[in-house]
């Protein structure tokens, strides 16, 4: 008919299609809106206080296993052990007990040497050093038990990794400077010092430290390879 022949003859313009923003652009325009800024930084805060507050809560249990934990048990001097983070929590109660009676007996013992050679600059520095150890042995102790027997190392082998590390480290900081008559007392710390670090290891550091020495053999089998 003449209708169907007429509409068989017009070409209409074909519509072209609307260009959708690429996802990295869409990404950026949401980091670059203030409303979802926002809406991330409530989120941080909400996420960061309820992290203080399951930290800060485990504080009370803390002190009741300083209290309460049993001095010598004779199962955890086992070089194997079936339960680690049992094993860990033995050790790191003990390590701080033992943290804080080195401590005592260092700062009686070092009072007493300066007090007899009228170094009184030395008291208020021994005071001031005294304060500080005893604060980073109570914070250290507990955020290590926090993370590897409460939130299974924090970060995984990593996490393991970082504190077998740190106890070492805070071992061998007691003898930063010389070893004297009143540091040998700090000798005691090297046994739940060593089974603390061995948990860690089992646990997982050890196979952390197997990858970075993995992977620092092959940069460096690259290097000379490149050479």
């Amino acid at each position: 008919t003449r209708r169907a022949l007429l509409f068989s003859t017009v070409r209409f313009p074909r519509r072209q299609p609307t260009a959708m923003p690429a996802g990295d652009d869409i990404a950026r325009a949401a980091a670059n809106d203030p409303r979802v800024q926002a809406a991330a930084q409530d989120q941080a805060f909400i996420a960061a206080d309820r992290g203080r507050q399951a930290y800060c809560g485990t504080l009370t249990t803390y002190v009741g296993l300083i209290k309460s934990n049993t001095i010598y048990d004779a199962r955890f001097f086992s070089l194997a052990q079936e339960n680690l983070a049992s094993c860990f929590e033995y050790w790191n109660i003990t390590w701080l007990r033992c943290s804080l009676l080195c401590l005592l007996v260092y700062s009686v013992l070092a009072f007493v040497i300066l007090l007899a050679s009228l170094g009184f600059f030395g008291i208020l520095a021994l005071i001031f050093w005294g304060a500080l150890s005893l604060i980073s042995s109570i914070f250290m102790g507990h955020l290590s038990w926090y993370c590897i027997v409460v939130n299974n190392g924090c970060c995984g082998n990593v996490g393991y990794f970082i504190w077998a590390l740190l106890y070492v480290l805070s071992c061998c900081s007691y003898f930063v400077g010389g070893l004297n008559t009143a540091k040998l007392i700090y000798l005691l710390l090297l046994i739940p010092s060593f089974y603390c670090g061995l948990s860690c290891w089992k646990l997982g550091a050890g196979t952390t430290a197997r990858e970075i020495a993995g992977a620092v053999q092959g940069a460096a089998q690259g290097a000379r390879n490149a050479h």
